[in-house]
């Protein structure tokens, strides 16, 4: 029973900690040190990120990460369950 606490404590993080947006560091223009002459400015998002969202992949990159994020919760419930039945199997 306690590595079910322990998975829903991980799961429960690992929610907590990609649901909030994460904030890049910018420093002011005016104290930048370094200067792009023949670059065009940044972007506010990575451009591979928009081809894929419009081609439709960027489901697949998330149906292919969920997959192996249940597979592994699977696996590790599976192994907790084998490991208490050794652990009753030993006591007696």
């Amino acid at each position: 029973m306690k590595m079910h606490k322990w998975l829903l404590m991980l799961l429960l993080t690992w929610a907590a900690a990609f649901s909030t947006p994460a904030a890049a560091q910018s420093a002011p223009e005016e104290m930048s040190t370094v200067e792009f002459s023949s670059q065009a400015p940044a972007a506010s998002q990575p451009e591979m990120a928009d081809v894929m969202r419009q081609d439709g992949k960027i489901y697949i990159v998330v149906v292919v990460l969920v997959s192996v994020l249940l597979g592994v919760l699977f696996y590790l419930i599976n192994l907790d369950k084998k490991i208490g039945r050794l652990e009753r199997e030993f006591r007696q």
